[in-house]
């Protein structure tokens, strides 16, 4: 477990000279507030804590995120003195933590130099940088520790941060239709997926290893069929990396669809339209799972159908087998099966009981040897009743198969009327005089168009690995006979195969573990959304099996662009502390601006709920707006710490203040 302890800085963005602010905090009282205004340096401190853990990781985040270099937090006023005095300025972040017991501290720090550009604008040129770790001893003294990526991954890895430290903004988007990926992602790395991936992937690369190595030890016959086992391999490896392309592909199809959906149902013009494609594609599904279980019936009756073909030799020899037994060349002979089922129960035809060595017993033993005697007869016999048996069963099977063909083929009927009612309904908004609503159209149906073709790749692909695994399997067989005489060569396969054997059930584990973890996320989600927002009885909430978050109305429609800016950020907050509390990292929440978009009441349940959803929290907050009476109830009794920003707007520098809890 993870706590922040202090966070100070020097010349950082507009904080000129020295600051510091204390987290450390009481299980009670979790909570550190820090008060400001727009551009009174909230989201400076918030950098500040990032940029001291993750150093250049995170200024790659700044540039691709917000376009801003790392030189330009460097104090405009500290920059101005250096180039007055010829002097360098310097500027750093640490961040004070405690890991396991332990005590540490991070410094990110830099030199510059002041230089001019062409329009003369004041410029931060980096002339030096460091970046330092240290363990703060029982005794006092401070150990210098190597900074690098196996530490912070232990502490609070660089790629979930984002899902700990975040801002509004962040948290929105999750809740927006077609951030299926992301939060994906977020479980993957949370929940430590990643972990068990690696590790199939690393027990994969060795099994590659050794296989590479029995081909080269292999002569004759054998180093072939290694070739062509390597070869096997090498094509199943390469089929499932695209089945997996198709997937995201097929998630990316999906989620452009609901994004597009959403809004032509926003449309006054097409929300009768789109309601009613709605319901027959529900339908059209419907008939397509009923078809799959038709099919699957017709393959069954056809299997037994097919003996109908064998039905004129059956019957000519039906018929010379009743003659015989007429003539009584066949015997009307007792079953050998029901005489020895009757001295195992021990129990005559007529229901009386006997016991081993009494009369009936004895009668019964005598009629079995005698039947015994009759074999030949007997074997006739039973091919009589077989074939009379199998001829029932044929007739059943013809007839079964005719109705679930009829049932086939009006299922097929039904499917093409929803088509093409379908389509007329998307021609139907093509022709809708909205310039938008036709190119909303056609892009739907371009999206839908590239999903149909996905599926079908996708099927391909499965077929394709199917064989593959077939055809391995015949490999493994001609592997083991002909290594038989190459112990070197055999003594590699038996390594291959099980690290390729732990490799798959790594695999296996995996699937198991991730549908567990989606479980446990989805149903702390629900709880938490209905304890945020008390009038979310009316909608049913879900995290699909393609990490959709999902919102429904109470007739099953979906319903997640139909609430509040504020309803929807409540939804990725539950997200996110639900991922927390999966995962059991328990590290700090650190949020920037989380109740701009709220309602008052929903305001009210999420600044109540929030501290007893970590054990540490600390929030950026403005004043009035997000800082306001309810939000003051709700948090003073909480809090640790309580700070007001404020900001000398001559100076253009800002000064932390702590007020009394």
């Amino acid at each position: 477990m993870m706590q922040f302890e202090r966070l100070e800085v020097l010349n950082f963005a507009c904080y000129y000279g020295e600051h510091a602010v204390d987290f450390s905090c009481f299980p009670n009282k979790p909570v550190t507030v820090v008060l400001g205004g727009t551009g009174y340096g909230k989201t400076t401190l918030f950098d500040a804590i990032n940029w001291a853990l993750y150093g250049k990781e995170y200024e790659k985040d700044l540039i691709t995120r917000r376009k801003r270099n790392i030189l330009d937090y460097v104090n405009e006023n500290a920059l101005k003195l250096g180039e007055t005095d010829n002097n360098f300025a310097e500027m750093s972040c640490t961040l004070y933590f405690e890991h396991n017991g332990s005590h540490y501290y991070i410094t990110q720090a830099l030199a510059a130099n002041a230089i001019r550009d062409n329009q003369g604008n004041l410029k931060a040129n980096q002339t030096d940088r460091i970046t330092a770790l240290y363990e703060i001893k029982s005794s006092g003294n401070h150990e210098p520790i190597k900074y690098d990526n196996l530490f912070l991954d232990e502490i609070l890895p660089n790629n979930v941060k984002s899902y700990f430290l975040f801002d509004g903004d962040r948290i929105y988007n999750l809740s927006l239709p077609g951030s299926s990926q992301e939060v994906k992602d977020a479980i993957f790395r949370v929940v430590d997926l990643e972990l068990i991936t690696n590790a199939g992937h690393h027990l994969s690369e060795i099994a590659t290893e050794y296989r590479r190595a029995a081909n080269r030890e292999a002569k004759g016959d054998l180093s072939k069929v290694e070739e062509k086992y390597i070869a096997e391999h090498r094509r199943l490896d390469q089929l499932k990396q695209q089945l997996r392309e198709q997937k995201k592909e097929k998630e990316v199809a999906e989620a452009h669809i609901i994004v597009i959906e959403e809004k032509l149902k926003n449309l006054p013009d097409t929300s009768e339209l789109q309601g009613r494609r709605a319901e027959l594609v529900k339908q059209l599904m419907e008939i397509e799972n009923q078809q799959v279980s038709v099919r699957a019936e017709l393959r069954s009756f056809a299997a037994t159908t097919a003996l109908g073909f064998a039905s004129e030799p059956a019957l000519n020899l039906i018929e010379i087998l009743d003659t015989k037994r007429e003539r009584g060349e066949i015997p009307k002979v007792v079953s050998q099966t029901l005489l020895k089922d009757l001295l195992v129960l021990k129990r005559c035809i007529c229901g009386t009981e006997f016991q081993e060595g009494d009369k009936i017993f004895e009668t019964l033993m005598a009629r079995l040897e005698l039947e015994k005697a009759k074999s030949s007869q007997q074997e006739l016999l039973d091919l009589l009743i077989a074939l009379g048996r199998a001829s029932d069963l044929v007739n059943e099977a013809s007839q079964r198969l005719t109705e679930r063909d009829k049932s086939l083929h009006k299922l097929k009927e039904q499917e093409e009327k929803i088509k093409g009612e379908i389509n007329q309904i998307d021609k139907e908004l093509e022709k809708l005089p909205q310039e938008n609503v036709s190119i909303l159209v056609q892009e739907l149906n371009t999206r839908r168009n590239a999903l149909m073709t996905n599926t079908s790749r996708t099927q391909v692909f499965l077929t394709q690995i199917a064989s593959c695994e077939d055809n391995i399997k015949i490999y493994e067989k001609e592997r083991d006979e002909l290594s038989k005489k190459q112990e070197a060569v055999r003594k590699l396969q038996r390594r291959e195969r099980l690290a390729q054997q732990a490799a798959d059930e790594i695999e296996k584990i995996y699937e198991i573990f991730a549908e567990e973890s989606r479980q446990s996320v989805e149903k702390l989600t629900i709880q938490q959304f209905k304890q945020f927002v008390r009038s979310a009885s009316e909608y049913t909430v879900a995290l699909s099996k393609e990490y959709e978050l999902e919102v429904l109305d109470s007739n099953g429609n979906r319903a997640l662009q139909r609430l509040s800016m504020g309803q929807s950020q409540c939804l990725s907050l539950s997200f996110i502390t639900a991922i927390s509390r999966v995962s059991e990292k328990n590290p700090p929440l650190v949020i920037d601006m989380p109740f701009g978009r709220l309602d008052q009441d929903v305001h009210d349940a999420v600044s109540a709920r929030l501290p007893d959803l970590t054990n540490q929290l600390i929030l950026f907050l403005i004043p009035n707006t997000e800082w306001n009476q309810t939000t003051a109830t709700n948090l003073k009794s909480r809090a640790s710490h309580i700070y007001r920003l404020e900001f000398d707007e001559k100076n253009r520098q800002s000064t932390i203040l702590e007020q009394k809890v």
